[in-house]
């Protein structure tokens, strides 16, 4: 995510059904149908349809306005963790899409799995800041993710 982030792409549809695990060391990020290049002059994609979206893994300025960029897919990503840590359960269970954006609208966020790690909840808890301006870059997220990891992990991860 952070090369599509400096290469101004954003992918609009990250969640844990597209990332491809080849091993135990390799992650891929797929389905790229919803990504979009980001124009030269803006930072920001903006989508002109609506269609069917994926609400509980959508920043609000996404949902509300249909505005892409790199810190609405810091969002997804964040999601995607929580996802990983909690072995693929649904983020928000059985609640809609408008009571998902009611949670977020009152400051409620995913609670935190069981057995992860308070630094690891703590990357998530700041990719769901309201506001896109005050989440991280995934240049931040890969080098906090990474500073977590024991010496032995970490000589396999690629940057």
């Amino acid at each position: 995510m952070d090369y599509l982030e400096k290469k101004k792409f954003v992918h609009r549809d990250l969640a844990t059904r597209n990332i491809l695990v080849s091993n135990h060391h390799l992650a891929k990020i797929s389905d790229f149908g919803l990504s979009r290049t980001i124009a030269q002059e803006s930072d920001y994609y903006t989508a002109s349809q609506g269609g069917k979206w994926p609400v509980k893994w959508y920043a609000p300025e996404s949902v509300y306005y249909g505005k892409f960029t790199s810190q609405s897919d810091v969002w997804s990503f964040g999601v995607a963790l929580w996802e990983i840590w909690t072995f693929g359960a649904l983020p928000y269970g059985d609640l809609t899409g408008r009571e998902v954006l009611e949670q977020i609208e009152q400051n409620v966020r995913l609670e935190k799995p069981d057995g992860c790690p308070s630094n690891v909840h703590g990357v998530m808890m700041k990719c769901w800041a309201y506001e896109r301006e005050a989440r991280p870059p995934f240049s931040k997220l890969a080098k906090e993710l990474k500073s977590f990891l024991t010496p032995d992990m970490a000589k396999h991860v690629k940057t």
